[in-house]
């Protein structure tokens, strides 16, 4: 019988350390103490570890429904933010000074690079992913628990950065009964530098991608073009971009450099400097881009109403409509929608075959507490289909 190949998890068991000290040892060494870096090296000696080029952390035990060839999968990259979120659940939000007893806490997975990636890497069958994500993770207890999380969902923890407490970072949700919420999160950065320090980009035999968030747009804009020449896609997340890329202008040269990027509708009505009607919107949207010239592909999430496809080549609008459900919480729906929509346009699909099966991903999550409280198969949104096309084809 072959041996099993030692994981991370058991050179932390060994050591008698967290899998984050682990990581830490492997990637900052200077940041862990001589005696306990010491240690480590010891166990992975004795247990023979060998971490992947890419520090690809996966524990022990872990369910990661990954097929053996993931290597030849298409490659997602999600950069960003990963936090610990503490749910709650309360009728109404309070006011100041109020004090309540919310239904419930939970604590739940959450930060919108890690949504991306779990729901991309959910989607499964046909449609699988080699998914990584690359973030900061601390020391604590929550950053072992969201690593052994990840892994269950078939991410790769990708760790280019400890947080400035070395802790995974915070984020508390409100959720009311109408499903809105209420997002307070600490600050997290990500620089340019830090990619690169850990990433060697070369070309590959299979479909790439590099996804960014928009806090992190301005830092890492000069990596771009470096993965690009690579022949890696590069798309772009508007969540948390900052004011200065908030402009007509700034927004124009966003789309020149980028491959795909996600706008909701807010945002870009902030950019545009609009507060008309959502069809007003989408025709001025739609003007502003064809005098662009050369561009990305651009999707404008509209929440329950769906979403609309901007062709690069300028082709019309494409529209898709969002599912008709109860909402319970609609956090991290905008994060689902690119993270299904970028894993059908990597295996191929049409633009509105992806956006059309993003929609329905998205609306679903909302059905659930959580970011990533109701995770999407394939076979769920085909059945789902399969449910709307007698309907659509009686109306």
């Amino acid at each position: 019988m072959a041996h099993k190949r030692p994981t991370i998890s058991d050179v932390a068991k060994a050591a008698g350390v967290s899998i984050g000290t682990v990581s830490n040892a492997i990637n900052t060494p200077d940041k862990v103490r001589p005696e306990t870096r010491a240690k480590i090296e010891a166990a992975i000696a004795r247990l023979n570890y060998r971490p992947s080029a890419v520090a690809r952390f996966l524990p022990a035990g872990a369910n990661t429904g990954r097929p053996s060839g993931h290597l030849m999968l298409p490659r997602l990259i999600s950069v960003g933010y990963i936090s610990v979120d503490y749910v709650c659940r309360v009728g109404v939000l309070p006011h100041r000074d109020d004090r309540i007893t919310a239904q419930h806490i939970e604590k739940a997975l959450g930060g919108p690079a890690a949504n991306v990636a779990v729901a991309a890497a959910g989607l499964g069958g046909a449609l699988a992913l080699d998914v990584e994500l690359a973030t900061a993770v601390g020391e604590d207890p929550d950053s072992d628990w969201a690593l052994i999380e990840l892994a269950r969902r078939g991410v790769h923890a990708l760790t280019i950065r400890q947080p400035f407490n070395n802790r995974l970072s915070r984020c508390v949700v409100i959720v009311e009964a109408n499903g809105s919420r209420t997002i307070i999160n600490e600050p997290f950065e990500l620089s340019e530098v830090d990619l690169t320090a850990y990433l060697d980009v070369e070309p590959e035999d299979r479909p790439c991608c590099l996804h960014i968030e928009g806090y992190h747009y301005e830092r890492m804009a000069g990596s771009v073009a470096r993965f690009q020449d690579a022949g890696w896609k590069v798309s772009l997340h508007t969540t948390g971009l900052p004011a200065s890329s908030r402009t007509p202008e700034a927004f124009t040269r966003l789309v020149q450099a980028i491959d795909l990027v996600f706008v909701n509708d807010v945002t870009l009505r902030e950019i545009l400097g609009m507060r008309s009607t959502v069809a007003a919107l989408i025709d001025q949207t739609e003007a502003h881009l064809r005098a662009i010239g050369p561009r990305a592909d651009v999707v404008l999430t509209l929440g329950e109403l769906g979403a609309v496809v901007f062709p690069s080549d300028d082709g019309p609008p494409v529209f898709v409509p969002a599912l008709a459900v109860e909402v319970v919480d609609a956090t991290g729906a905008g994060d689902t929608f690119a993270g299904v929509f970028l894993c059908f346009w990597m295996h191929g699909a049409s633009l509105g075959e992806a956006a059309r099966h993003a929609a329905i991903a998205a609306s679903l999550t909302t059905t659930a507490e959580g970011a990533q409280g109701r995770i999407s198969t394939v076979d769920d949104l085909r059945a789902e289909i399969g449910r709307m096309e007698p309907e659509e084809a009686s109306a």
